[in-house]
């Protein structure tokens, strides 16, 4: 199946060749990356060079990250780690905001559920951002923690991680970004951004599903996930998934600053087009989220259609077109009852919920891709209207 038509890579990339070919040739390497003889350290050789792959990445030392099954594992042992290693359990207050990933709101959900820990949600604005002020407003003495994604999945918007790791830092508060929508989009230094943890997951850009990352800074304690072997510096035994981790370190070593920031250009650029496109030719439309500067991923676009269901409008372009776009969350897709709760939490009313889709595209995308959705998105809207206007006589 081509991938010309594919406008929903927030859910997941498209595999790199590149990663493809190092999975390939991964294969014939089947020792066990704990055994020392030659054919476990070929094994090793492949989870060592993953890790400073990541590492280089995102800017730390390649002891500072864990591999895992990919984001939602990685959230929830930062989460439930970082508490646990605290010593605070049952004791702890730890806040996140309305807009996260399922993976950490029924994280936080669970921790309240058992009295392991209080839970204070941040509201966002308009936009999907989050307060530094109501943030700094809700810290109490037995705060522990505090969970913020790093950029949100369904509506791009990017939260002031830098300033809110600083304020943890002050106040003597872990800090532990969800940056699975982050990575390998936008130029993230660990150090720089000041957190204690950042998750990441390889399908994200362009490596395969079932692998990530957790980044611990030095020095914080974090417990265990799975006793055992004690692979995974003790932290997460069982043997590793060499062949994903080609993939990962693959998908990680392609990727730099400058090629990073180029994409930036270009998905900016590519997504004023979309914006402005639609605006003229679907006057009633609305986009949800930030539209310009670098508030937001620029590679992502929430939009409404006043009175079309956003399912009608995904499945007419997908039928006709073979174009693809996501409406709600990938991850929470089989909650069909389920309403978004990112864009509740920004104001939008059930119905303009159900109104919405999201466009996310990825590196290959261009101008003359665009401007055909675009053209497919107006017809639909066109041809949707039409419809209703005839089953209403």
């Amino acid at each position: 199946m081509s991938s010309e038509a594919y406008y929903d890579y927030n859910a997941t990339s498209e595999l790199d060749k590149q990663v493809r070919q190092a999975m390939i040739d991964s294969l014939n390497v089947f020792g066990n990356p704990s055994s020392r003889h030659s054919y476990g350290t070929a094994a090793k050789a492949i989870v060592s060079e993953a890790r400073e792959s990541v590492a280089r990445l995102i800017g730390c030392e390649p002891e500072a990250v864990k591999f895992t099954s990919g984001g939602s594992e990685s959230n929830n042992w930062a989460i439930k780690g970082l508490l646990e290693a605290s010593g605070h359990r049952g004791r702890a207050h730890l806040i996140t905001t309305v807009i996260e990933h399922p993976s950490v709101m029924q994280v936080c959900a669970y921790l309240e559920r058992t009295g392991q820990a209080a839970v204070t949600y941040l509201p966002v604005d308009q936009a999907g951002a989050v307060s530094i002020a109501e943030l700094e407003a809700a810290i109490r003495p037995e705060t522990r923690l505090i969970t913020m994604m790093l950029a949100n999945n369904e509506i791009g918007t990017i939260q002031p991680i830098r300033e809110a790791a600083l304020l943890a830092r002050s106040r003597g508060i872990l800090m532990h970004t969800d940056a699975v929508q982050a990575a390998g989009k936008l130029p993230i230094d660990v150090r720089q951004l000041g957190v204690d943890a950042l998750s990441m997951s390889a399908h994200k850009f362009g490596g395969p599903k079932g692998v990530g990352a957790l980044y611990v800074r030095p020095g914080v304690e974090l417990e265990p996930l799975i006793h055992g072997g004690g692979q995974e510096f003790g932290l997460r035994s069982g043997t590793e998934n060499v062949v994903g981790l080609a993939g990962l370190g693959k998908a990680a070593a392609v990727l730099d600053r400058a090629k990073m920031e180029a994409q930036l250009v270009q998905w900016s650029k590519l997504k004023r087009m979309v914006v402005n496109r639609l605006t003229e030719l679907v006057p009633d439309c609305r986009f949800n989220g930030p539209v310009d500067g670098s508030e937001a991923l620029p590679n992502t676009i929430n939009i409404e259609i006043t009175g079309i269901r956003g399912e009608s409008l995904a499945a007419y372009i997908g039928v006709k077109h073979g174009a693809a776009v996501s409406v709600g969350s990938a991850c929470s897709a089989t909650k069909q009852a389920s309403l978004s709760h990112v864009l509740r939490a920004i104001g939008r009313s059930d119905e303009q919920i159900r109104s919405a889709v999201r466009i996310s595209f990825g590196p290959a995308a261009g101008e003359a891709e665009m401007e055909k959705l675009i053209c497919q998105l107006a017809e639909a809207a066109l041809h949707l209207r039409a419809l209703s206007v005839v089953g209403a006589v």
